[in-house]
């Protein structure tokens, strides 16, 4: 794949550019605000299908994200996280190998004991015979990928359960088994239908809707943000901050006639539209019935922000609630506030709902990554970095 590199004082002029050079079916791979404007990499291909990563480049793993130029430097993306790496106290770090070597010993037979002997018989002679295979059960071999996949938040029965690979080296093995065990569906940068952003209360759905704005405007496209999100208090205000810095549309509704009238209005002038669902949780049942209706009578294309942090079970229950709802498709937020990753990947395969995009970053410039295998598995290789060492070597 041919990459090319393009400048210009601001986002739109470096769009102009990449259109004009490598026409309607250029793919934005990266951007960056550099000194003067910005930097733009393009080249030709799918949008929806993202090129593999290299073996141990885990960093690049936002690309192919856009935002507008109208951002401080602060609110760039850093290639690499920021947090301090957690450390396990001296005689408790154990990595991938250790486990597995650990596990490889677990398994030797035990040596066999010496025969009792009788009072005051003589002592019977050793038996060359092998131990009976009763004496001791065998222990389920415990694999890199699985051994992984345990310390990234799922039980050594999830982990079984996710699927297995014969492949060699970890980063490959855990690209096949996410291939296998997940389906992965990308938001199009221009989606054909308006999208409604749902899901629980501080799981993200503004700063969704707002990055995937991004998106859209850097294709070339208007867009209409609309908050339905009349109960929380700022919901609407939040939005509104960020449709204003974004350059896009901005209104609010109370109603679903309301939403009917505007939604149909900005698709009759050829609009994107990206609407801002009210909270709702499975403990709430009034208000999961709110967001059924406003599913069946709006006919949007409902979007699940699902937040990587929340307890495995919890997320499960609230996962399974909106499928029963006609979701299909989730974005995984919050991923980057967690290392247990592996947790709301198992979740979606439980729930039988596919990755949309992935959501690693507060800052609105970063954008949610298109989700496909290399692009999860990077990003869940990311949180150990002594496993990406020891893959390595």
């Amino acid at each position: 794949m041919r990459v090319s590199t393009y400048f210009a004082p601001t986002l739109p002029e470096a769009m102009a550019q990449v259109r004009a050079a490598l026409g309607p079916k250029a793919v934005v791979l990266n951007w960056r605000n550099v000194r003067g404007g910005v930097e733009i990499s393009a080249s030709l291909g799918d949008e929806t299908t993202a090129p593999p990563l290299p073996p141990k480049a885990h960093n690049d793993t936002l690309a192919n994200h856009f935002a507008p130029s109208d951002f401080d430097a602060r609110d760039a993306l850093p290639l690499k996280a920021t947090r301090p790496v957690f450390e396990a106290p001296r005689g408790q770090q154990r990595g991938l190998g250790a486990l597995v070597r650990a596990n490889a010993q677990a398994n030797e037979p035990a040596a066999p004991k010496p025969a009792a002997r009788a009072p005051f018989a003589p002592v019977a002679p050793k038996s060359s015979a092998a131990p009976s295979p009763q004496l001791r059960e065998k222990v389920p071999s415990i694999t890199p990928l699985g051994a992984f996949l345990m310390r990234a938040g799922l039980s050594p029965k999830q982990a079984i359960a996710f699927g297995g690979t014969n492949n060699d080296g970890l980063q490959r093995a855990l690209i096949d088994s996410l291939g296998k065990a997940l389906r992965f569906a990308p938001i199009e940068a221009i989606p054909p239908k308006p999208i409604l952003l749902v899901g629980p209360a501080g799981a993200g759905k503004s700063a969704c809707a707002a990055k995937l704005a991004a998106r859209t405007l850097a294709a070339g496209h208007e867009v209409l943000l609309i908050s339905a999100d009349s109960e929380r208090c700022g919901g609407a205000d939040q939005l509104q901050a960020l449709a204003k810095r974004l350059g896009a549309r901005f209104q609010k509704v109370m109603t679903l006639a309301d939403l009917n009238e505007l939604v149909s209005e900005a698709r009759g002038r050829g609009m994107v539209v990206y609407v801002d669902a009210p909270a709702a949780s499975p403990t709430q049942p009034a208000d999961m019935r709110a967001i059924d209706r406003m599913i069946d009578e709006t006919r949007l294309e409902p979007i699940l922000c699902l937040p990587a942090d929340m307890r495995p079970d919890d997320m499960e229950e609230l996962a399974l609630a909106y499928s029963r709802l006609g979701v299909t498709r989730a974005i995984a937020t919050r991923f980057d506030l967690t290392t247990r990753r592996g947790s709301v990947l198992y979740t979606l395969k439980a729930a039988d709902i596919a990755l949309a995009q992935v959501s690693a970053t507060p800052y609105i410039s970063g954008g949610v990554a298109i989700a496909t295998p290399p692009r999860v598995a990077a990003l869940m290789l990311d949180a150990f970095e002594d496993v990406a060492r020891e893959d390595a070597a």
